[in-house]
């Protein structure tokens, strides 16, 4: 009982009002309140999901699908509340609600740090920035940043930048952010490794190490959670819930939102269903029927019967991860537990399944030239900052170009680097600076700085 108390300890940086006891929430529902009309929040409205640049407001982007994982995290989290709370007794009543309202406000943050246009705009910037620290090593123009401090920029993970929003880059108040609890900000890092001891990929042993989780500037602060809620350096078991949450909302929306835009047909998502499923091969009639059952006059027909069958595999794959999760309690409990659950449930073939068609979704050729163009944008809108941050004028004041640029920096991102920056290598700092402000972006805002700073369009 003592274990899950500790992991759900409503601890934060900078002690909170007292408005919480007053009203009812739990701490989870207070971090919920804090972030639901946030910037950041709102921000993810204009980043890809799948398709950069969709106009179609069908298509779902960031927001839409964090709102979808938010909810599916929140609704197994119910179930694995009646476990632990009736069944193994791990935890008091009083504390019934808060494992659903921890991965609620979990889920719908989990993607705030990944940059314009996906994944292609995360892997520019590691790209970018591997090109970037050998140049200077062969031109003898060294940047003062240690071998760790590299491979923070070298490895850039969207979900390390979450960390580091939640806890650095919205103001607020102060330098806390949005002060939100230890468990919330333990439930989005995914790795708990820095960027040296992480990174291992496929050669990880640990799945603590196949990513990293925290930049050297949030070091201390995973540190400190780390200690207070017993981690041991190892996952929260909410993280896995959320992990699941998400591997659930966008594997079988990605393929509606593809069946939608026209990629795929009935023929190709039957077909990949009949050669995956073996668990779950019942599942295989199901869809046939929603699909007989449909007008066939209907203009939308197979949109219609990939919606319904969508809800019906995303409740088979919540039912596998939650006794996946009741099989390994005690590993995942130690944080020893070393597999994705989805991976290990009953609901594994319906993921294969809808990662098949993912890949056919990803290899159309106008999502395939958008994703170039999102790159370009967001390597070249580096190249541009970067090389300015090595310049003393960069945060002069003055009117020369570097100076310009430093004043481009959103001033809120600004304000916090002048003056709640506690990491004591500045020229970390300024390039952390600029990563903060391109990876906060919108799609839309990133093409057109871009454009304009170029000289495309002005």
């Amino acid at each position: 009982m003592d274990k899950w108390k500790k992991l759900l300890q409503g601890v934060t940086f900078r002690n909170r009002s007292e408005t919480i006891s007053i009203d009812g929430r739990d701490p989870f529902e207070n971090d919920y309140g804090r972030l639901i009309s946030s910037s950041p929040i709102r921000r993810l409205q204009d980043k890809t999901q799948v398709f950069p640049l969709e106009s179609s407001d069908y298509i779902r982007t960031r927001l839409t699908h964090s709102l979808e994982v938010s909810y599916i995290g929140s609704s197994i989290g119910k179930s694995i509340e009646k476990y632990v709370i009736d069944e193994k007794k791990d935890l008091p009543e009083i504390y019934r609600g808060q494992i659903s309202s921890l991965l609620r406000g979990s889920g719908l943050v989990h993607d705030l740090g990944n940059p314009p246009f996906g994944h292609f705009g995360e892997s520019a910037i590691q790209d970018y920035f591997k090109d970037y620290f050998d140049n200077n090593n062969n031109n003898n123009n060294n940047v003062d940043l240690s071998e760790i401090e590299k491979a923070d920029f070298i490895n850039f993970d969207g979900n390390v930048q979450t960390f580091r929003i939640l806890r650095r880059l919205h103001f607020f108040k102060d330098e806390h952010s949005f002060n939100l609890t230890f468990p919330t900000l333990a439930s989005i890092i995914k790795y708990p490794s820095n960027s040296i001891e992480g990174n291992k990929k496929k050669k990880a042993k640990e799945i603590r190490t196949k990513k990293f989780g925290y930049f050297v500037s949030e070091q201390e602060d995973y540190e400190i959670i780390n200690e207070k809620l017993g981690l041991n350096n190892r996952r929260h078991p909410i993280v896995y819930l959320m992990e699941a949450a998400d591997d659930i909302a966008y594997c079988a929306a990605d393929i509606e939102d593809g069946v939608k835009l026209g990629i795929l047909n009935y023929e190709t998502v039957r077909k990949v269903f009949e050669k995956n499923l073996k668990a779950n091969k019942d599942l295989l009639e199901v869809l046939d029927t929603y699909h007989k059952d449909n007008d066939n006059k209907l203009s939308d027909r197979l949109s219609l019967t990939v919606q319904q069958f969508r809800v019906k595999t995303q409740g088979k794959m919540i039912e596998g991860v939650v006794d996946c999760f009741r099989k390994n309690y005690n590993k995942i409990m130690d944080g020893t537990f070393e597999y994705e659950l989805i991976e290990k449930s009953r609901g594994s073939d319906i993921r294969d399944s809808f990662e098949e068609l993912q890949r056919v979704v990803f290899d159309n050729k106008k999502i395939m030239q958008t994703e170039l163009a999102g790159w370009e944008i967001i390597y070249g809108l580096l190249d541009i900052f970067i090389p300015a941050t090595k310049s003393e004028k960069f945060k002069s004041g003055g009117n020369t170009k570097e100076a310009r640029l430093y004043k481009n920096i959103s001033s809120s991102y600004r304000y916090i680097y002048e003056n709640y920056n506690n990491y004591d290598n500045d020229d970390y700092n300024k390039i952390q600076l600029v990563v903060d402000f391109i990876s906060g972006m919108t799609d839309t805002y990133a093409l057109n700085l871009f454009r304009k700073l170029k000289g495309i369009r002005l």
